[in-house]
């Protein structure tokens, strides 16, 4: 196995990133926006339900519906990563998923029905994942793990913003295709940048020696973390997201509710979605030096605010675009902190992979039981579905950050 890895090692050492030090700050950007091809999905689903609602002829449910197809097809591409990864490099790994996410991409442009596009959108989906599982396991490993994953949710942000704002841009140029080709666009960045999964050990596969040697220096730890708080902190990652995502995939939609044009209501997401760099560059600057359960608690409670605001009564434009500012920045907090939480209990890598599958669940979820409970023009009690769900993560998410704060002197 030596030899392998000598060889492995070697070899992706040989590429156009050889000058750069493969513990650095730069690979772990890099890696970051090679695997945000995959997570930038969730982010486009309110362009993608647009395009499917006008172009396709799809209902708002039906929309839905696929949407939930779309991401849970992601999630079984984590499950199979996960399982692959103990048997393939984290790079081969990738390169299949690309393979999948490209094709399902470029075939969805000619998609003219839902059972069509629902085929397409599983396949993508299962690509993606595999891409999201390769980069999640690699960022996961990492001493500074908190780091990176406030970099990828970072570049989700900017590019989410970028995305939202080039497609009406694209539309007059690309139609129905728009939004495929900005999704398309950042796959090619991915062909790119996916060799680097390689570096660090990513070369070969997860077996158990090299599995024990990870686990063998944060053995003390596991003894303090029983499954429970393992079970407890993907939990509450996966119904954040189910609040989260839900409502995000509709907020084009509300935004014309509340009185935007439709080109004022992406323009609004756009804006929203870079409010939330700050929040990811303070998870970057601030890491764990003030613990992990204070900023997820705070950010979590900052994130709810807007929905119960929503949820009281029929609000103006201008609190619709404030509201959607505070919980911009607020989810680029929650998000890499419950990461964080996950990497310090399972420095394999692994949990945090089980992480993004649970979220992934969550996320495909979200889009359908928001969608089901929305009645023509009346958000109430999607709102209420998910502030419930934002109550319950927080419950389950307390404990696991608060053990891994004391072990390590955060709190």
């Amino acid at each position: 196995m030596s030899e392998e890895a000598g060889m492995s090692g070697d070899a992706v050492r040989q590429g156009w990133w050889r000058g750069l030090d493969p513990g650095g700050s730069a690979v772990l950007f890099l890696v970051a926006a090679c695997g945000t091809y995959g997570a930038i999905v969730a982010s486009a689903l309110p362009s993608l339900v647009g395009a499917w609602i006008s172009d396709i002829g799809l209902t708002e449910r039906m929309a839905g519906e696929v949407a939930t197809v779309n991401v849970l097809a992601a999630t079984l591409g984590l499950c199979l990563s996960l399982f692959l990864v103990s048997r393939w490099s984290l790079p081969r790994i990738a390169r299949l998923g690309l393979l999948l996410g490209i094709c399902g991409d470029l075939l969805s442009i000619l998609a003219s029905d839902m059972l069509q596009l629902s085929a397409l959108r599983a396949v993508q989906g299962l690509g993606v994942g595999l891409l999201v599982g390769a980069t999640t396991n690699w960022i996961g490993r990492q001493e500074n793990a908190a780091r990176g994953f406030g970099m990828y949710i970072m570049l989700q942000f900017v590019l989410a913003a970028v995305l939202i704002a080039a497609i009406p841009a694209l539309l007059s140029y690309l139609g129905a295709a728009s939004v495929y080709a900005a999704l398309l666009a950042l796959a090619a960045v991915s062909l790119i940048l996916y060799p680097l999964l390689g570096l660090n050990g990513g070369s070969v596969p997860l077996r158990p020696a090299v599995a024990e040697v990870l686990e063998h220096a944060d053995a003390a730890a596991e003894a303090e973390h029983p499954a429970m708080l393992k079970l407890m902190s993907v939990l509450a990652f996966g119904l954040f997201n189910i609040a989260a995502i839900g409502l995000w995939s509709y907020m084009l939609r509300y935004g014309e509710v509340v009185g935007l044009s439709a080109e004022g209501a992406a323009q609004t997401l756009a804006l929203s979605s870079l409010c939330g760099i700050p929040g990811t560059i303070l998870v970057i600057v601030l890491s764990a030096r003030y613990g992990r359960f204070r900023p997820l608690m705070l950010a979590l409670a900052v994130y709810t605010v807007p929905v119960v605001v929503f949820a009281a009564s029929h609000v103006a434009a201008a609190v619709f675009v404030a509201g959607l500012i505070v919980q911009s920045v607020a989810w680029a907090v929650v998000a890499p902190y419950f990461q964080a939480v996950q990497a310090a209990l399972d420095r394999t890598g692994r949990l945090a992979v089980w992480g993004m599958i649970v979220a992934s669940i969550g996320a495909g979820l979200g889009p359908a039981f928001i969608g089901f409970a929305i009645d023509g023009t009346s958000y109430v009690v999607a709102f209420g579905v998910a502030i419930l769900a934002l109550g319950l993560a927080a419950l389950a998410g307390a404990a696991p950050a608060l053990v891994t704060d004391r072990r390590e002197g955060g709190s």
